[in-house]
């Protein structure tokens, strides 16, 4: 049988074995276009944080790799809950567009409801994959760039900084981070192996740039109270500071590390690829032309699994009470229409009432206040886009005008949610 004549259903994914480590390193490395495997995917450091390598083989062969790991995912209002989050997700290139990645999604998204996770998570190479299996975009980033001269920023006052290598101050700023975690919602909670293995290991063959460096701010007491973790791009005297992750509560300490990063020597520019829609450095500038937002795109995206339990989770901006139909249209792993009724005060975690749980295009449940489907509510569920806009857009319908807007008051985060992990 030619590769062309497959057939989704007779793809089998499976969990790959401690012996069988080496074949698929290797495959994960093909599929993202290199030769000798990439030590971040190993199979070893994926069973060390306690979860699973998965292959799709054809004849001896693996022609599609994934992974999962649990994380804890901040929710609006600070609670954190257990998430999959699903990475190293590769099709050889022979083998594309046969139903392999269908296969090995619909396997793991399976597994993880089975296990009673409310969401799976993942960050996308590309904008097209993964909507089709459920999963909207739960996180946007801004792209914020300055000139080292000029950036209209020289009257935010700089601080207590302190800049060295990033393993020098790899214990105080996974510490801060793991503090201020459920200030942000879109947040992860990265274990402590992933900060050795990604975060900050050597990202030269994954990242592009050189080693990275630590610049970390303390208060008035030498408490640490955010950092800026960065490296440079580009030939000398020409380079740009890249900020990979800036984390901090305090919009002044966010201002210092941004100005004092714009401040390197031998720098012409700064960029910061992973800040938050509330940033206040665009209006802090005096010249909003020069020290700007130049791109907005797609982080975290999510799908929801248990629709009831992630609801339940957060808190709610507004009074609420609406009832929901969640449809599941192609998310590939057999999940259930399911309606429900929700209400919640404000500041508040909601109160949420299962009315229908039916196998897809089954249910008979009267006209809900809000239509929606799996990758609309991953799109609205951390309060990233407004009920409304996703309702002009097609991607939802309510039953009267007055449900949008109540809608868009109780999902609304404050801060608006935000992820700067990469995996």
């Amino acid at each position: 049988m030619s590769n062309n004549d497959r057939r989704p259903s007779e793809w089998h994914p499976s969990t790959i074995p401690p012996d069988e480590q080496r074949r698929w390193e290797r495959a994960a490395a093909i599929g993202f276009g290199s030769v000798e495997p990439d030590d971040h995917w190993s199979v070893d450091q994926i069973e060390d944080l306690g979860r699973r390598a998965w292959a799709v083989e054809d004849a001896g062969v693996i022609v599609g790799t994934s992974a999962d790991l649990v994380w804890h995912l901040t929710l609006p209002g600070g609670a954190t809950m257990p998430v999959g989050a699903i990475l190293a997700v590769t099709t050889r290139a022979t083998h594309r567009r046969q139903g392999v990645l269908r296969s090995l999604m619909s396997a793991q998204l399976h597994a993880m409801a089975t296990e009673g996770l409310a969401a799976a998570v993942l960050t996308a190479s590309e904008g097209t994959i993964y909507g089709r299996f459920g999963f909207g975009v739960a996180t946007s980033q801004h792209r914020l760039e300055a000139p080292v001269h000029g950036h209209g920023l020289d009257h935010v006052r700089p601080g207590r900084i302190e800049l060295d290598d990033a393993s020098v101050f790899r214990d105080e700023i996974v510490k801060f981070r793991r503090r201020s975690a459920r200030h942000r919602p879109g947040t992860l909670e990265r274990p402590e192996e992933w900060w050795d293995q990604l975060v900050l290991g050597d990202q030269v063959s994954f990242e592009g740039g050189g080693p990275q460096f630590v610049s970390l701010h303390r208060d008035d007491q030498g408490e640490v109270d955010g950092y800026a973790l960065w490296r440079t791009e580009g030939l000398w005297g020409e380079r740009t500071i890249v900020i990979r992750e800036l984390h901090t509560i305090d919009p002044a300490v966010e201002l210092a590390l941004f100005r004092h990063c714009a401040d390197i020597d031998l720098a012409t520019s700064v960029r910061w690829d992973t800040a938050p829609a509330d940033s206040p450095i665009p209006a802090a500038t005096t010249d909003p032309r020069r020290c700007h937002v130049t791109g907005v795109r797609d982080q975290l995206w999510l799908c929801p699994l248990d629709v009831s339990a992630l609801l339940a989770a957060r808190t709610y901006g507004a009074p609420l009470d609406l009832t929901l139909r969640v449809d599941d249209h192609a998310s590939g792993w057999s999940a259930p229409t399911i309606a429900l009724r929700l209400t919640a005060r404000p500041g508040e975690q909601a109160e949420v009432e299962v009315l229908d749980e039916t196998p897809p295009s089954r249910s008979q449940d009267p006209q809900p206040d809000l239509v929606c489907d799996r990758t609309t509510l991953g799109m609205a569920v951390l309060g990233t886009t407004p009920w409304s806009t996703l309702i002009a857009a097609g991607r939802a319908s309510v039953s009267n005008p007055a449900v949008a807007r109540a809608a868009d008051a109780a999902f609304a985060s404050h801060p608006p949610a935000n992820s700067q992990d990469y995996f």
